[in-house]
């Protein structure tokens, strides 16, 4: 075997080797500190994958039901088949956020250099969060927002994060602006003016009738 054949296998067992230890979406642990259970560690790499299609349309797998820290937090995978960009993904859950300090950047994995100090100390939320995602609008700890910056590109991007709680198929996931309560019934300020001067006549109307009989009577 010369040089160049060595070189060529050399190189093809070490991609052999990374392809069998991360997955196609999510990463897989490595480091000091790996996870204690690598998440469906020869396909996506993740507990959970949220595909959405091509039409939009949004569905939900359990790809692993073993928590990547042996406990109760789950790997999330995020494929975007869709035609447009995903920048916010809206989840409910119960308990998806409410984060516990064993976040994925408390364990070391393929692409982990991007956590920071805090992360790594396990500083909630941004311990649960993946390199491209920030969490908003999670203080009931059953629903909240994922945003992806930069957003995850059509036809095929994919991310990660974490969330607390055991993988489950029972997310509920939807994408677009994150949704707000809806507008209160309070009347405009023209109406109330309306109202109010309504009222005043009818009260000037009846104490004139009631002064008109007075007179009357006497």
């Amino acid at each position: 075997m010369d040089r160049g054949q060595l070189l060529k296998v050399v190189f093809l067992t070490i991609c052999g080797g990374a392809l069998a230890t991360a997955g196609s979406i999510c990463p897989a642990g490595n480091g000091s500190t790996p996870f204690l259970h690598n998440p469906d560690n020869a396909a996506t790499g993740c507990n959970v994958v949220i595909t959405i299609g091509a039409s939009g349309g949004i569905t939900t797998v359990v790809t692993d039901a073993t928590p990547y820290e042996e406990s109760e937090d789950a790997l999330i995978g995020v494929l975007n088949q869709s035609a447009n960009a995903l920048s916010t993904l809206n989840l409910t859950g119960s308990g998806i956020f409410g984060f516990d300090g064993d976040g994925i950047c408390t364990f070391t994995f393929v692409g982990s250099s991007y956590c920071n100090a805090n992360q790594i100390a396990g500083v909630d939320p941004g311990d649960y969060q993946g390199p491209t995602s920030t969490f908003t609008n999670f203080s009931s700890f059953n629903s909240g927002t994922v945003n992806f910056s930069p957003a995850i590109p059509a036809n095929g991007g994919s991310s990660y994060f974490s969330l607390e709680g055991i993988p489950t198929s029972s997310l509920g996931a939807t994408t677009g602006p994150t949704p707000t309560p809806g507008p209160t019934n309070t009347p405009a300020p023209s109406s109330i003016l309306l109202t109010m001067t309504a009222l005043a006549g009818l009260g000037f109307y009846f104490l004139a009738r009631r002064l008109a009989k007075g007179n009357i009577a006497d």
